[in-house]
């Protein structure tokens, strides 16, 4: 699964595919695969709490950020 589906799964779990729909606005993940996570990761802490979103994207930056 890429990056961009797996972060939208993340969304969805938690938030609704409503807000998941926001990735879309994001950086493009191909190219900037850093910039995206820590655009998804500040977005998801307004719902969630910084540290519970650092949480549930830190295995996605272990993923895709080498």
């Amino acid at each position: 699964m890429a990056l961009k589906e797996e972060a939208k799964s993340v969304f969805d779990k938690l938030l609704g595919s409503v807000v998941s729909e926001q990735l879309k606005n994001f950086d493009d993940p191909e190219k900037y695969p850093k910039d995206f996570l820590d655009e998804c990761t500040d977005f998801l802490g307004k719902f969630i709490g910084v540290c519970a979103a650092k949480k549930k994207m830190d295995p996605l930056y272990r993923k895709y950020i080498k």
